[in-house]
């Protein structure tokens, strides 16, 4: 465990050692918001109380709520591992007396701790005014923190079998960048899935993104979600962590296999 700690530690520090980034960090968060709620406020004024089942003041709420997960998700872990694999970093890490996923995920968890440290600040600022005495129950804020756990640990899976695709590809950044524009569409993160149409809705349904922020933000901020309902989500997230887990140790082995075959 001290070698977790050492790591995540590192990570978070890695951010605070730049007064530069943390101030960053709050005015980037600070402008998402503001960029959210200025728009929504110029459509909300044509006369519109409810948009896809959204008034106003939820939209807002639903945003606040997107912009955290991407704070405190959102890591690009492929984009590291593809680096380490074409620098040569990637074997000795694997090397080291700590195992290839608790290494990227403790460096995952320090860094986006440091992120939501400071990106907090301008959300709690507006959360003040669009949650007002609105307070969550117990079942909810243990079903939304065990959702919102799981969504990270799916994030840092899929990220994980991207970016292994180095392995056979020398170039993936053109597979990093739509697999970041499907997950802003899929996820929720760009529109609510509210949105869409119900086909484009059953072809999301079969996939992992919604798992990553529209379900956790459910749970949370859906006074009509039912216990079992979030249980449910739950029971999905996991499903899909084994898999990719699963989908990840294989990909794994085969790219060592290969790294290793053509003299890498």
């Amino acid at each position: 465990m001290k070698k977790e700690i050492s790591i995540i530690q590192i990570s978070f520090q890695s951010i605070l050692n730049y007064k530069s980034s943390v101030l960053l960090l709050i005015v980037q968060a600070s402008v998402q918001i503001m960029i959210s709620v200025s728009l929504w406020a110029y459509i909300y004024q044509s006369n519109q109380t409810r948009i896809a089942g959204y008034n106003f003041t939820s939209m807002v709420q639903y945003y606040l709520g997107t912009i955290i997960f991407s704070y405190f998700v959102f890591y690009p872990v492929d984009w590291e591992i593809n680096d380490d694999i074409h620098s040569g970093n990637f074997f000795s890490i694997l090397l080291k007396p700590i195992t290839f996923y608790r290494y990227y995920f403790c460096k995952m968890l320090g860094d986006r701790i440091a992120h939501l440290l400071f990106s907090i600040i301008p959300v709690i600022l507006f959360s003040s005014i669009y949650y007002r005495n609105e307070f969550l129950s117990i079942e909810t804020f243990i079903f939304g923190s065990i959702s919102i756990v799981l969504s990270m640990v799916l994030w840092f899976l899929l990220s994980c079998c991207v970016g292994m695709l180095s392995f056979w590809l020398e170039n993936i950044f053109f597979v990093l960048t739509v697999k970041e524009i499907v997950i802003q569409f899929l996820s929720g993160i760009v529109l609510p899935l509210n949105f869409f149409s119900n086909n484009v809705r059953l072809f999301v349904d079969m996939l992992p993104f919604k798992y990553l922020v529209y379900e956790p933000l459910q749970i949370i901020r859906n006074e009509t979600y039912q216990p079992m309902e979030a249980l449910g989500v739950i029971c999905v997230q996991l499903i899909w962590c084994i898999l990719l887990y699963m989908l990840s140790r294989f990909l794994l082995r085969k790219g060592v296999e290969h790294f290793s075959n053509v003299g890498g």
